[in-house]
């Protein structure tokens, strides 16, 4: 994950990038390659993985008029506006690890996952979602965020270790 996160005046901007990997880049090309035979359903896939590879979310946190603004950006040239809401609409930055649980590799085996969620009355927006190893950078951002944003939101952290089948060897 990369993220920046820009303050000016009376807004923060941050910005953030999902990391991809050769898989990613792999599945890019056998789908383009796969998608002159069978159209549809490869071209689909394609768009989704190339969207992902290519694509940063943008957030505009304006202290001024008290609004967010989340931008979808692609090869940070093109902006599309994807939604607008009020700080009164968010009741917390959540930064947690409920999305973790089996994942189909060989076996099932348990997969960490870490995320940062703007839950609002109505919906939420995600912000991050990371794996264990990045972890870290996770963590900063979410400090970075509750340092410049800590009094117009509640920021809770909710972290629960899960018992794992290495754990319970021990």
């Amino acid at each position: 994950m990369r993220y920046s996160v820009n303050h000016k005046n009376e807004e923060l901007e941050v910005n953030v990038e999902a990391t991809f990997t050769l898989i990613d880049f792999t599945a890019l090309i056998v789908c383009f390659i796969l998608g002159f035979i069978f159209a549809v359903f490869f071209w689909m896939f394609f768009l989704a993985v190339f969207i992902k590879l290519f694509s940063s979310r943008q957030l505009i946190f304006n202290t001024d008029k008290y609004i967010v603004t989340q931008y979808v950006r692609w090869f940070s040239y093109f902006r599309i506006k994807r939604r607008e809401f009020s700080f009164g609409e968010v009741k917390q930055i959540v930064f947690s690890n409920q999305e973790s649980g089996n994942a189909l590799q060989n076996s099932f085996t348990f997969k960490e996952w870490f995320t940062i969620d703007i839950i609002m009355k109505s919906n939420y927006s995600q912000l991050v979602k990371v794996p264990e190893d990045e972890l870290e950078s996770a963590d900063e951002l979410f400090f970075v965020l509750k340092e410049y944003l800590g009094e117009y939101f509640t920021f809770e952290t909710d972290i629960v270790h899960v018992l794992k089948e290495e754990d319970n060897e021990l």
